[in-house]
């Protein structure tokens, strides 16, 4: 059951903690909020309600524990990264749990969700080596008055402390997709996960803790967004936002001022159907594409084209 063995820490009472530090912390607050199992309609987990303090303190660690990171060999970040991955695949089975108890995610997706995750941060280890690993030499006669005497190699640095908002409908996936290129690139991370789906969130963020990265470097952070959303979003400690979820997105945009922001916000996905095609075939795929998961996948189809095949002689 989640919550017991290995994730026992994370668990205050009928509360999950949040985590700011290296530590499982319960928010000074007092407050929980309800995360209501989308099959039954009733409360399945609660999470802290963290304040604008407690938000306060995890950027403030965040930015120390980045300074220190940076310095950080790229095969030691790497390494460490793999080892997260491992953790995250051996316990597929209590975070896939919550993801069905959270979101209603049929349970052959929802471990299928885990182990990809766990994939993804061991590849974005392994290219974030090969990508940092290079330098780029740039000759002066580049630039106008300038002859081929004089040589610069420039490299990659990290922009800092990274918030991270990844969706409900894939809150673990979608969370390592931002968690491993920000952390491999010698960046801290600040995790505000969905409300759906923070309980597998944090799981995931255990995974991390219990693969010994350095204290304060993972944040994260669980409440209302209207006590910590803008607050979150428009804090002088963040360097860069990455967002993936919906008009919430151009909201976020209009507040982040100057911040980097990397935006995903949703898909408009036609599947075409040539004449010449297998209309039974292209009819059950088009049912799966647009209704597994009840439709809540930015890849579902949306919008079928009927095309005429043309022969270019």
């Amino acid at each position: 059951m989640a919550g017991t063995g290995p994730f026992s820490d994370i668990l205050d009472g009928e509360v999950y903690k949040y985590y700011a530090d290296g530590e499982w912390r319960a928010s000074a607050s007092g407050k929980a909020v309800a995360i209501v199992n989308p099959t039954t309609r009733q409360t399945q987990y609660r999470v802290q309600a963290c304040t604008q303090e407690e938000v306060n303190k995890v950027m403030e660690a965040a930015k120390v524990a980045q300074m220190a990171w940076a310095r950080t060999p790229l095969w030691k970040r790497a390494e460490l990264l793999h080892k997260a991955a491992a953790i995250l695949k051996e316990h597929k089975a209590p975070i896939a749990e919550c993801l069905v108890k959270e979101i209603a995610k049929p349970a052959k997706d929802a471990v299928s969700e885990v182990v990809r995750s766990g994939d993804l941060v061991s590849y974005t280890a392994e290219e974030g080596v090969r990508i940092l690993g290079e330098g780029k030499l740039l000759v002066s006669d580049s630039f106008p008055g300038n002859e081929r005497n004089k040589y610069c190699l420039s490299s990659k640095v990290p922009l800092g402390v990274v918030l991270a908002i990844p969706p409900f409908n894939y809150p673990v996936n979608l969370a390592v997709s931002k968690i491993g290129p920000a952390l491999i690139a010698g960046n801290a991370l600040v995790l505000k996960p969905p409300t759906q789906g923070a309980v597998a969130a944090l799981h995931m963020v255990h995974c991390f803790h219990l693969a010994g990265f350095p204290k304060g470097l993972i944040g994260c952070v669980t409440g209302k967004g209207s006590e910590i959303g803008d607050f979150l979003t428009m804090h002088p400690g963040v360097n860069c936002i990455s967002f993936t979820g919906g008009d919430t997105g151009i909201a976020i945009s209009k507040k982040a001022g100057m911040v980097p922001l990397q935006m995903e916000l949703g898909g408009k996905d036609a599947c075409i159907v040539l004449e010449d095609a297998d209309l039974d075939l292209v009819a059950a795929n088009i049912v799966k594409g647009g209704f597994s998961y009840s439709g809540q996948r930015c890849t579902a189809v949306k919008v079928v084209l009927i095309m005429e095949a043309v022969i270019l002689v």
